[in-house]
């Protein structure tokens, strides 16, 4: 009608560049996402050659690996008008390496193929759906209006993500394959969906902040004035329900408890590590931290972005290797965290007051 205004629906904002930033899962964990390279070459011809053979199939409606041409077509990214690849990556064995993709090539005027490649160690974590979003908001800002795809009738997880999505889809059965058309203009729908998942996906990464089932604490120190015993004395005095370790190369014990001279000597799994070490020290602790499964560090120490330039540097490089690692961080130069609910108890800080539980939070 005319003079009606009709409603527009925006994506939130991402923390990051739809570009390039930090995914979240559905398990809470990190991964890295940006823009495919022309020097992405070998690393996404592994890729695709260590999936398995059913997903090479859903991915190419082929066992084979993709040919030279193929993967030099989905690295060059020079005009995002006519093909864009997302690639994600992780540090896995030392080494970043992709672990899914998600790309478009022009195949019309205002339409683009889509396809998404998720590797079999993370399926059913959301990366599909999250490069999807991507995908469709870059394409969008390219001119696209709508995305297609042709998959096998039986990639149920592929037509999931598509359904799942909140944006328009138009499926047409065929012999054995499913040809699916999406809009990618944003839908109360689609942005509702996102929002949710966003939700869910947080809440998901912040519980080992504030209900870790265990504490690490790198630097407790048997002097009781330090800052890593402080906290460590503060986590054994608000009556913390699971293990506190103290970590601590030169010592067998701190405070009548067993000390152990590495993140990679603890006994179990633990979820939370509390890092006072100098700040030359923190990232060989994140490494250890990475390779003991830790996912959530609060970083104590000093001597970051509240040093300068050369501080803030190292602060980038530590956010950049804890993203590679899939892990979040509070901090660095920070109180730390505290969770006064009975249920837990948690005073992973230097505070010497433990509140009492109530409905007041505080950033």
């Amino acid at each position: 009608m005319p003079g009606t205004v009709r409603p527009r629906f925006l994506p939130p904002p991402y923390q990051d560049a739809a570009e390039s930033g930090r995914l979240v899962l559905r398990d809470g964990t990190t991964a890295h996402v940006r823009l495919a390279r022309p020097d992405d070459g070998p690393a996404l011809d592994t890729f695709f050659r260590h999936l398995s053979a059913e997903s090479r199939y859903r991915r190419f409606l082929s066992v084979a690996p993709p040919g030279p041409d193929l993967i030099g077509r989905l690295s060059d990214g020079d005009d995002p008008r006519t093909a864009l690849t997302l690639v994600v990556t992780r540090v896995q064995d030392g080494a970043t390496r992709v672990v899914a993709t998600g790309s478009y090539l022009a195949r019309g005027p205002g339409e683009a193929e889509v396809a998404l490649t998720v590797g079999d160690a993370l399926r059913g974590h959301g990366l599909g759906t999250l490069l999807l979003e991507r995908l469709a908001l870059l394409a969008a800002r390219n001119g696209f209006t709508r995305f297609w795809a042709v998959t096998s009738g039986d990639n149920r997880p592929m037509l999931d993500v598509f359904r799942a999505s909140g944006f328009e889809v138009r499926e047409r059965p065929g012999r054995g394959e499913v040809e699916v058309e999406l809009g990618v203009v944003p839908t109360a729908a689609s942005v509702g969906r996102l929002e949710a998942r966003d939700r869910v996906a947080t809440v998901a990464s912040l519980r080992p902040f504030f209900r870790p089932t265990a504490v690490a604490v790198v630097g407790a120190s048997r002097d009781p004035a330090a800052v890593g015993r402080r906290v460590f004395d503060e986590l054994l005095a608000a009556g913390f329900g699971g293990p506190v370790c103290p970590v601590n190369p030169r010592a067998t014990e701190v405070g009548g408890v067993r000390a152990y001279p590495s993140v990679r000597d603890l006994p179990g799994p633990v979820e939370l590590a509390v890092i006072a070490v100098p700040a030359a020290a923190v990232r060989g602790v994140v490494d250890d931290c990475a390779a003991r499964g830790v996912r959530a560090l609060v970083v104590l120490s000093a001597g970051f972005a509240d040093a300068g330039p050369d501080g803030a540097a190292r602060q980038r490089a530590l956010v950049e290797q804890a993203r590679g690692y899939g892990m979040r961080v509070v901090g660095p130069n920070c109180l730390g965290v505290l969770n006064a609910d009975p249920a837990v108890r948690l005073n992973a800080s230097f505070s010497p007051v433990f509140p009492p539980p109530g409905r007041v939070a505080m950033l």
